[in-house]
């Protein structure tokens, strides 16, 4: 193996490492009151808010208005007692409605995004990270400075796409599975909780409401828990 790839190969496994050390979820609020929608079951606090559309373009650069809605869920365990944290378990449902769909992976949403796209030449937008070898000093030609010295290097930024009607392009499997990466950083955690944890739901819904109410269902310990929502 040449220097080169050796030092490539070295840089692409630092990145995978950092990738997955990195904490998931978002930064839960002070107390579970401090969300719109709060509950308390079996001395665990939640709270939840379900983000409007101009939220969600805020906190995503994947396009979620196209398929989905997003709620940040907010969970609070009492000390020495962790609570089993598990998507499964959550489910959003249309205030009225007789039938409630259950909370999406980053997967199976991405898969969805890029599925629209393909099918109806929609541009779609979704975070993009390169990375990349160079062998000397990069000059910035308008300030005459180094901008990095060389070696393995990565950036990142906003891809932009278009679908094609009964096909997929040519970087359909990237952007889905950097959508994916975006999605699932951003998510609620799952597993064994100690401490309080926060993140996104994911909710796949054909048809949205105008002005919806919407109520977010949580199983805790075999219990429903309800949050009514408000869009």
């Amino acid at each position: 193996m040449t220097t080169k790839r050796k030092w490539l190969a070295v840089g692409v496994a630092c990145l995978a490492c950092l990738a997955f050390a990195a904490p998931k979820g978002t930064v839960a609020r002070s107390t579970a009151s401090k969300y719109p929608a709060h509950a308390e079951q079996d001395s665990v606090a939640m709270g939840a808010v379900l983000l409007t559309s101009q939220e969600a373009r805020s906190n995503f650069v994947s396009d979620l208005n196209r398929c989905c809605l997003v709620v940040e869920f907010a969970l609070y365990p009492q000390k020495g007692q962790p609570v089993d944290v598990s998507w499964n378990d959550f489910s959003l449902r249309t205030i009225g409605a007789d039938t409630a769909t259950k909370a999406a992976s980053a997967k199976v949403i991405s898969a969805s995004l890029q599925k629209k796209a393909a099918s109806s030449r929609d541009v779609v937008v979704s975070p993009s990270v390169g990375i990349g070898y160079e062998s000397g000093p990069v000059y910035d030609p308008m300030t005459g400075q180094s901008r990095h010295g060389g070696g393995v290097y990565t950036q990142s930024g906003v891809g932009v796409g278009v679908g094609s009607p009964g096909g997929q392009g040519d970087n359909t499997d990237a952007d889905r599975k950097v959508m994916e990466g975006e999605l699932d950083e951003k998510g609620l955690p799952e597993g064994a909780a100690e401490t309080p944890v926060a993140g996104y739901l994911y909710f796949p819904l054909s048809k949205k409401t105008k002005n919806g109410r919407y109520e977010l269902e949580y199983m805790l310990n075999g219990n429903k828990v309800v949050l009514r929502l408000s869009e």
